[in-house]
């Protein structure tokens, strides 16, 4: 039974069919949090903001605006 040891081309489709989904449900999962945390960071200026942005608040304001632009990029496809 030489063949007995191959593998069916079915089941190599199988698992690229997974992998595939399991990529597809990551990055939906990654681009709904990044949306979710676009839409909530802006809250954090708040308290930033109230006092002015002076030097010891500069490093955290750019920070959190920093994460604030890569989420609403990496977030911006979510639900389309």
């Amino acid at each position: 039974m030489s063949g007995a040891h191959s593998q069916s081309p079915r089941l190599g489709r199988v698992g690229t069919n997974t992998l595939a989904t399991l990529a597809e449900r990551t990055a939906a999962t990654v681009r709904a949090v990044a949306f979710w945390l676009a839409v909530v960071l802006p809250v954090a200026y708040l308290p930033l903001v109230a006092d002015g942005v002076a030097g010891s608040e500069l490093v955290p304001f750019v920070t959190l605006l920093a994460a604030n632009v890569v989420a609403l990029t990496v977030g911006h496809d979510h639900r389309r």
